[in-house]
């Protein structure tokens, strides 16, 4: 078990920001979700092959989005809180875990995960994979907690067939609402099974409007890990958290 940290900071800190975060719980408000395409000042813009990429400030918070997709949001003198309600759920699940040793992030996004897991487990071994360099390129300049562990500019499959023996495997590939066609590939999880360690745990977010797809998810995953697979649906939103450990 670890000892947990505070997933939203002192009171002070967001005391000009109360519109779009929480007082309550310290998390990003639906408001903010809903309109942060066109909140803020424009720190950086990237269009390349229909994919375009902003960074947005507001006071403390910075956030990245990906075709109008809000991917990821950090405050910028706490960069390790968790502030999308489906991270902050994730942290609780991770809480309750024994200490990673190695930990493999497919998907990098903003690096709100990547900072949280560095800053709150130290030790572990982290490697983030994503593979469009210009998001690397965001994290690094703007979402940067330190320059410590790895990050990859690959495919995530490709990588999943070089490593062994993780801990931790964070599946976080969407960028849209429409899931990735490998994601739900019976091989593809396959070989997410032969990379982790025995009891090693698999965490997906899992965005979908649809139960048709978390279903066929299920059955997949069912037919590889062997196991029951946990799903936590976050309230109000399309994220689910999907959880399953490799026990045999």
């Amino acid at each position: 078990m670890t000892k947990s940290i505070a997933l939203y900071p002192c009171w002070f800190m967001l005391n000009t920001m109360n519109k779009y975060i929480h007082g309550s719980s310290g998390l990003i408000s639906r408001h903010f979700i809903e309109h942060s395409s066109s909140l803020g000042q424009l720190l950086y813009w990237h269009n390349q092959h229909g994919i375009n990429i902003q960074v947005r400030e507001h006071q403390q918070l910075r956030w990245l989005l990906i075709n109008n997709t809000l991917q990821s949001v950090i405050l910028t003198r706490s960069p390790q809180v968790l502030l999308f309600p489906h991270l902050a759920y994730l942290a609780t699940v991770w809480q309750q875990r024994p200490a990673p040793k190695k930990i493999l992030e497919l998907g990098l996004g903003g690096g709100a995960i990547r900072n949280y897991l560095l800053k709150q487990y130290p030790q572990a071994q982290l490697t983030s994979v994503e593979k469009n360099p210009h998001i690397i390129d965001c994290y690094q300049d703007f979402f940067a907690l330190n320059e410590k562990g790895q990050i990859y500019c690959e495919d995530a499959q490709t990588v999943l067939k070089s490593v062994v023996n993780i801990d931790w495997i964070i599946l976080d590939l969407f960028s849209e609402l429409d899931a990735p066609r490998f994601l739900f590939d019976q091989c593809f999880y396959q070989t997410i099974y032969e990379a982790l360690a025995q009891r090693g745990i698999l965490f997906i977010n899992f965005l979908s409007q649809h139960a048709s797809q978390l279903t066929q998810l299920q059955l997949v995953l069912k037919r590889v890990f062997g196991e029951a697979v946990s799903i936590k649906k976050i309230t109000g939103f399309v994220n689910h958290i999907v959880v399953v450990e490799k026990t045999l």
